[in-house]
């Protein structure tokens, strides 16, 4: 009883605390919150629930540009997740329906890779211990990998990163996306183009249906239920979203505790202080910080 209660209250403070049911996260000066630029926000509506996208252009520039104006060409209206593997990804886009004789070549062409790029001062690193870099941290609330003897950074694949899919030739991305919903698939670090991550419906992506695993997750027979009904980019009279920064009060408590265990609940403690999964203690989203 005595777990069910605390599990409980793990799940709840979670759930409080997210941008699907945003209320005021714990006090912070407002230098720790990054307010997403409207023309950095999208959204795409589906069966179950709207999904609202964070861009970060110092991540691929040229894919946060495309997809932008795929989005308001109206590329992705009507379109669906058409592949969607259990604990991995969800992708969508045309899967070759459209008629591409009706859509301006330059949004079709193959837009060169962006999986790394010049290590900004504003990233901030809060793991040293990592598996997969150097060093991992965050860029205005995006979660990047480090690199500074490389003066490098790149965007993470942690649950809810957007980037866009590609052939195996690495210049390959065009219109194709897809959307972390499982466990993080880190292997794709520095070899896809990260372009933002969700800030809000990660709810609605988990009840997307499956394909099959003989298909690659491919759906055989796409029906409403994966249907995208429509996509957009924000303006200046859509809500602002904030992304915590990891200087943030709240973050900092919430790492602190998961490296030193310094909890109530944590009674073996043999291997504390310990590093830290920068996928599992992501910086929260909401709509009022």
């Amino acid at each position: 009883m005595i777990v069910s209660v605390v599990a409980f209250a793990l799940a709840y403070s979670a759930k409080a605390h997210s941008a699907d049911n945003p209320v005021a996260l714990m006090s912070g000066s407002s230098n720790h919150w990054y307010q997403v630029p409207s023309e950095d926000t999208v959204t795409f509506t589906t069966e179950y629930g709207d999904v609202v996208i964070a861009l970060n252009p110092s991540l691929a520039p040229k894919h946060v540009e495309r997809f932008k104006a795929l989005i308001k060409s109206g590329f992705y209206d009507k379109q669906y997740f058409y592949r969607v593997v259990d604990g991995f990804v969800a992708q969508a886009g045309s899967n070759d329906t459209h008629d591409k004789e009706k859509i301006a070549p330059a949004l079709l062409a193959d837009i060169p890779a962006e999986f790394t790029r010049p290590l900004s001062h504003a990233a901030s690193v809060v793991e040293t211990r990592d598996m997969f870099a150097p060093k991992t941290g965050f860029l205005d609330g995006f979660a990047v990998g480090i690199d500074e003897e490389r003066g490098e950074m790149w965007g993470l694949h942690c649950p809810g990163t957007v980037a866009f899919a590609r052939n195996s030739e690495k210049d390959t991305a065009s219109t194709e996306f897809y959307i972390v919903i499982g466990q993080a698939p880190r292997h794709l670090d520095r070899n896809m183009s990260v372009v933002g991550r969700v800030v809000s419906g990660m709810p609605a992506l988990q009840k997307l249906p499956r394909g099959d695993a003989k298909y690659g997750g491919v759906i055989q027979e796409v029906t409403d239920s994966s249907k995208i009904g429509r996509a957009l980019v924000h303006n200046d009279n859509h809500p602002s979203y904030y992304i915590q920064k990891p200087e943030h009060d709240e973050y900092l408590s919430r790492t602190n505790t998961g490296k030193t265990l310094d909890n109530p609940f944590f009674h073996d403690k043999v291997y504390a202080p310990r590093p830290i999964d920068i996928c599992y203690y992501k910086t929260k989203a909401t709509l009022t910080p």
